[in-house]
């Protein structure tokens, strides 16, 4: 489509447009290469390093040497446990062997109010001794899990400490964590290059290999 000029000044305007828009559209595709450039010269320059940290947390000889001690005393709390229920089975075996005297017809009713009295006192004994062993086993069971969390810490600063030296040692720019979960449980790192994972590399080191 062609333009018609009415007067100097509309073509004069018309064409500093078109010089103005050829000038910007220019100094844009200048722009667009020179980030383009940029940025593949910082991805060629960037090293970037991959670690499984679930990986070495469970191949690191500690973890294991930390879930065997922690597992011997959780099967030591659950015998204190299963012996002071045993204790409670027989203080309810025993009440229920003076409730049958109470229902007992043969009985006298000496015999009748001495057992009920007895049971009386049987009765409250199991009670404080239910809330006693429900009492110890959540005890034991907090102990174990603040034990758990304490030793897991120790062992997650040691993985860490050893990834931040190979990390420098290698000088690496980067380092992503393969394991990483978001809050919809996708993992953070969607792709890398095995070559890029040094998991074994760190589990040798930390296991003294």
């Amino acid at each position: 489509m062609a333009f018609a000029c009415f007067g100097f000044d509309s073509c004069s305007v018309r064409g500093n447009l078109r010089a103005n828009m050829k000038e910007i559209f220019y100094y844009f595709v200048l722009f667009v290469l020179s980030s383009l450039l940029t940025f593949s010269a910082i991805s060629q320059e960037m090293k970037v390093g991959i670690v499984d940290m679930n990986r070495v947390f469970g191949e690191y000889h500690k973890t294991k040497e930390t879930e065997k001690e922690i597992e011997k005393k959780r099967n030591t709390a659950r015998k204190e446990v299963s012996e002071r229920d045993n204790e409670l089975k027989e203080k309810i075996k025993e009440l229920k062997d003076l409730e049958r005297e109470v229902a007992d017809p043969v009985s006298s009713r000496e015999v009748r109010a001495a057992s009920q009295k007895r049971a009386q006192i049987i009765a409250n004994e199991a009670r404080t001794m239910r809330d006693e062993v429900l009492d110890f086993a959540r005890k034991r069971e907090m102990q174990l899990m603040e034990m758990s969390k304490r030793k897991r810490g120790v062992i997650l600063e040691e993985i860490q400490l050893a990834v931040s030296k190979h990390s420098k040692k290698e000088e690496y720019d980067l380092v992503f964590d393969k394991s990483a979960r978001g809050t919809k449980g996708i993992s953070f790192l969607l792709y890398s290059k095995d070559a890029r994972d040094f998991s074994s590399k760190v589990i040798l080191e930390l296991n003294g290999e």
